[in-house]
């Protein structure tokens, strides 16, 4: 009994501790912990990912195709303009593959510092933010600022953020930060700033219409008692029944709208609609674009069944990994993962291994619902079982399942190091240093081709392109060879690395036999790094 009472004083201790105010500002030492967290992860994670840039991990696919894209818009006169996927992507805007208005707040931070590392530094700062909703939601409805810091830590150390993070730079980066204010101001009825972050949220990209659809449909669910007693006595004027319905259609238009301005002022080719769509991720379902899903599971169970099944155990993995860092405590609020219920269906039933393992961009769509599900599940324990050594057990249960899936799962830790040395590795080696005394060869205003990994040190230029090795082995690859062959025609400079890149290598050099117009200007570490000239340059 005395060791319970001295840990419920304990709890308390901390909680009065974290609701002091320091009296220098004045501020709550809970805040300063939370804003010194958000700070030393977004610092962090800037030179961590800055110096993967410099140590060529970095992709065309994507950080090449935003810096390209902001670059044209601030020098060229072009809107969004990217040469990544223009065998797709007829228009070579960046709003031909995704409709992301975000892009335009992005803009000006750019237009001041024209450099990729601008933008890996704007996402680490911008995911790191998301950890001050997910503090209030925790310290509002799970027991104060020790759950508000427990919460928002457990957040910042979550692998699938880390991961999000590590990888290039996206738009996708946004969605936590959003999502989370969102729930946060629904749980408040804070409307107008509810629907704030879903326009927000909304032009983040146009595949986040489907979450906030189904955000619509978590409200309904929430206010269904109320919703059903305003039908019965006819008040169809409260926000419990206006909120979810006028989500939903706002979603619906929103989405409508998206598809009409792409095939309007940037139509994809036709010939390569499928890969466009995805069709190859869902042949199991036979799925030709992803809107067909929802019905085929209906007609198709049993394909159904098939896909799910699919890369099986790792898919239960990629679960657990998301689920696991919390304790599971999402599961004892279901109903706050309904707005998952778009990503989970489309990456379980798909046979694209990236759609359901982490080191993508991916998991931003869901990582808000787990946290705030997780944070309605603590509170559930703590109203059903009021005493503090309940509350204390579960906080430390998550704490320390948050501390190890980090150690086991996160990028730049020891244990992934040593299984994924080439991903997580930021060493710059001798390689990457010629790389780089190569590429300070190319004038920076000449155009260019060149291979994946090299593509982000040289897309601040409009000429600059890439070979799209991500279609070399698909169901267009025919396309895809008679783009480079053409664009091969058109550049001054042709830069391969075999050693990292061998497949476009070979595909490039197989061209260049037969073009004449071309000499060796550099060829460097074993003849793995080549350059070429057009004569005459």
């Amino acid at each position: 009994m005395e060791e319970e009472l001295g840990r419920l004083t304990s709890m308390e201790r901390l909680e009065a501790w974290l609701r002091t105010r320091t009296r220098i500002g004045n501020v709550e030492r809970s805040k300063i912990l939370l804003i010194t967290s958000v700070v030393v992860y977004g610092t962090a994670f800037s030179i961590l990912t800055i110096l993967r840039y410099h140590a060529f991990r970095t992709r065309a696919w994507d950080l090449g195709i935003f810096t390209q894209s902001f670059w044209t818009t601030c020098n060229a006169g072009k809107f969004f303009y990217c040469t990544a996927e223009l065998p797709v992507n007829l228009s070579g805007s960046f709003f031909g593959a995704h409709f992301s208005p975000i892009l335009f707040l992005v803009l000006p931070f750019y237009w001041v510092l024209q450099t990729p590392e601008t933008l890996l530094v704007i996402q680490a700062f911008i995911l790191a933010l998301a950890a001050v909703p997910i503090f209030k939601l925790a310290d509002e409805y799970a027991g104060g600022r020790t759950a508000g810091l427990l919460f928002s830590t457990a957040y910042l150390i979550y692998p699938a953020i880390g991961y999000i993070n590590n990888y290039d730079f996206h738009v996708e980066a946004f969605i936590p930060l959003f999502s989370a204010y969102a729930i946060y101001y629904l749980t408040k009825e804070k409307w107008p700033k509810y629907f704030l972050f879903i326009f927000l949220l909304l032009i983040c990209q146009e595949q986040t219409a489907f979450v906030t659809f189904f955000i619509g449909i978590y409200i309904a669910w929430k206010y269904r008692y109320r919703i059903v007693s305003a039908i019965k006595h006819k008040r169809f004027s409260g926000n419990e029944l206006t909120v979810p319905i006028v989500t939903m259609i706002i979603s619906v238009v929103w989405y409508s709208f998206t598809l009409w301005q792409r095939n309007t002022f940037f139509p994809i080719n036709p010939a390569t609609a499928a890969e466009f769509l995805g069709t190859p991720n869902f042949t199991i379902l036979g799925a030709k674009d992803p809107l067909q899903i929802p019905s085929l599971i209906v007609i198709r169970p049993l394909n159904a069944v098939q896909a799910l099944s699919y890369d099986g155990l790792i898919k239960l993995a990629y679960l657990g990994v998301l689920f696991g860092p919390l304790a599971f405590f999402s599961f004892k609020s279901p109903s706050a993962l309904i707005p998952t219920i778009p990503w989970f269906g489309f990456s379980l039933l798909s046979q694209t291994l990236a759609h359901h393992m982490l080191g993508h961009q991916y998991e931003a769509f869901v990582v808000s619902f787990i946290f705030a599900a997780a944070i309605f599940g603590l509170r559930r324990d703590v109203v059903r079982k009021p005493q503090h050594r309940n509350s204390a057990n579960s906080i430390k249960k998550i704490a320390v399942l948050s501390l190890a899936f980090f150690v086991l799962f996160a990028p730049f830790c020891f244990v992934q190091s040593i299984f994924f040395p080439n991903f997580t590795t930021i060493q710059i080696n001798e390689h990457d240093r010629t790389l780089d005394d190569v590429i300070s060869m190319v004038p920076p205003n000449a155009s260019i081709l060149t291979v994946d990994h090299v593509f982000p040190q040289v897309s601040n230029r409009i000429d600059a392109y890439v070979v799209p090795v991500i279609w070399l082995n698909s169901t267009i690859s025919n396309i895809i060879v008679n783009f480079v062959n053409q664009t091969i025609d058109k550049v001054q400079y042709v830069l391969l690395d075999n050693k990292t890149d061998a497949l476009s290598t070979k595909l490039v050099l197989s061209m260049l036999k037969v073009k004449p117009d071309f000499n060796l200007l550099a060829s460097r570490d074993d003849n793995t790094i080549l350059l070429y000239r057009r004569h005459g340059t």
